[in-house]
């Protein structure tokens, strides 16, 4: 694999990280001689993550995998996938992973560069010749492994909303999308969804085959994961984990995301058993299958760009092609988390112990800053760091403040938005008589086809995939979100047309 020497490449990481980067090289302890200590870890974690789902507005489900060689010290699965109903979470329920799937598709990236069916060397101006991009982006100085690694001087808003919350972008429009909604940005490493969502629409331009069939044959099937899922449909319903949020009082519920939107960036499912294997194979660098190949792990494991994400402890600072490259008190880690509305995960490798940690759940209840505080415990406690135990003790205690802070700030914010005078004090009480005025198809050049009803609450809009209830403030002019923790956006209507977010939409006749 081949990066342009311009992109600000490492050869090696700061002294924390150096030895043994890409795992191979580790002498990994045998089971027997860690064994104690990481169950006395594994043991540690389940305790504290029972102890804050007990607490109302945690998590509804959670997800908990702790693997070490052969064992599984950890695999804890249980609540409810759906706060409204009495599903509960065992080892194959499937909970949404998020950006998580990126360490998937890097693995499948090198696995074909290295079959010589997609090499990473591959330029935009060869997947697409005649692609335009913003100056001074250049398609022929930009490739495959440049968009893996973040590496791309390119930048969205439209596709990563688009992307992620209204409709899929076939690979077909891709040309056309990047040439008018990407900008250019200064180069070196900036994560984003960008480059994932751009290499899985160059995939299929170059083989046919979409990027979700494409893991699906050469790496969810040789590794034997059969409920890890790039396509939600294949998954019966009550097998799902839902999103939630919480409203100080109420879980609001948001259904499983729809095949739509399950793009290259973050779009998996998993079990919690499927998480074990999938933490297994990257720590032993093999497939049962023998495909992905070793060489294959190593490479998509191996940093090969500078990062930045350190809160002082906890450092990140390199990158590889779906993995950060980290270090905590020493100790060296591979780590991806995710996230999206409603859902929280991570990921974590310890190669030098052969020990994993996957940790996901069906909320957002400030569970990021819980979750970083969780993995440091571990990667101490694994270690022999019994110390540990009171950040895990301070994590679990400092919980309920945490989540009060993020209600508190949300409503804070929704109230902040309500009481700015440009909604005319939401005086507007208009009859279901005259809503009917605003009802309608509208069609936007960059977002697409939006559809205005009247419902048994009032209007509601739909852009693809999203909804958005609008309240009426004053005469023509409706407060849009999503769920009652969103602060309202404007929504106003104008001449055979409306505006939303900066983005004009007209009156189709129909």
């Amino acid at each position: 694999m081949s990066i342009h020497p311009r992109r600000h490449l490492i050869s090696t990481l700061c002294a924390l990280l150096a030895p043994g980067l890409a795992g191979a090289s580790a002498q990994v302890p045998t089971p027997g001689e860690r064994g104690p200590q990481i169950q006395a870890a594994a043991q540690a974690i389940g305790q504290a993550v029972r102890e804050v789902q007990r607490l109302p507005g945690a998590f509804p489900a959670v997800s908990a995998v702790v693997v070490h060689g052969e064992e599984t010290p950890l695999l804890l699965a249980r609540g409810k996938l759906n706060a409204g109903h009495a599903r509960t979470a065992d080892a194959n329920s499937r909970f949404y992973i998020a950006s998580q799937t990126k360490s998937f598709v890097g693995l499948l990236a090198v696995e074909l560069d290295a079959q010589g069916v997609l090499p990473l060397s591959t330029t935009l101006a060869e997947v697409w010749p005649g692609l335009r991009l913003p100056s001074p982006a250049e398609p022929a100085d930009i490739s495959l492994a440049d968009l893996l690694a973040h590496q791309a001087p390119l930048r969205t808003d439209t596709l990563n909303l688009l992307s992620a919350y209204v409709r899929e972008l076939p690979a077909a429009d891709y040309p056309a999308l990047l040439a008018e909604h990407t900008q250019a940005r200064e180069p070196g490493f900036r994560y984003a969804n960008l480059g994932y969502l751009i290499y899985g629409a160059a995939l299929e331009a170059r083989t046919g085959a979409a990027w979700q069939t494409q893991l699906q044959q050469q790496v969810l099937q040789p590794l034997q994961l059969r409920y890890v899922h790039a396509r939600s449909s294949e998954v019966a319903q009550e097998a799902l984990a839902w999103n939630h949020q919480w409203d100080g009082q109420h879980w609001l519920t948001t259904p499983p995301k729809p095949d739509a939107l399950m793009h290259a960036a973050g779009g998996l499912y998993a079990s919690s058993a499927d998480m074990a294997r999938w933490l297994r194979a990257n720590l032993r660098l093999r497939s049962p299958s023998g495909r992905p190949s070793r060489t294959s792990f190593e490479r998509a494991q191996r940093p090969v760009v500078e990062a930045n994400l350190s809160d002082r402890e906890f450092v990140c600072d390199g990158y590889s092609l779906g993995w950060y490259a980290c270090g905590y008190r020493g100790h060296r880690v591979l780590m991806h988390p995710g996230s999206y509305r409603g859902a929280v995960s991570v990921s974590l490798l310890l190669p030098d112990l052969g020990v994993g940690l996957s940790f996901a759940v069906n909320s957002d209840s400030a569970i990021e800053g819980f979750a970083l505080e969780l993995m440091k415990a571990f990667i101490g406690l694994a270690h022999g760091d019994d110390s540990e135990l009171a950040r895990l003790r301070q994590a679990v205690d400092a919980y309920p403040g945490r989540l009060a802070r993020l209600i508190e700030s949300r409503r804070e914010a929704v109230a902040s938005a309500r009481a700015d005078p440009s909604w005319g004090g939401w005086a507007w009480r208009p009859t279901r008589e005259e809503l009917q005025a605003y009802v309608g198809e509208f069609e936007s050049e960059r977002l697409g086809r939006m559809t205005v009803r009247l419902g048994s609450d009032g209007l509601e809009a739909r852009l693809g995939a999203m909804r958005l209830q609008l309240t009426p403030a004053r005469e023509g002019l409706f407060g849009a979100s999503g769920s009652e923790v969103e602060a309202a956006e404007a929504f106003e209507y104008e001449a055979e047309a409306l505006r939303w977010r900066d983005h004009q939409f007209k009156r189709v006749s129909l």
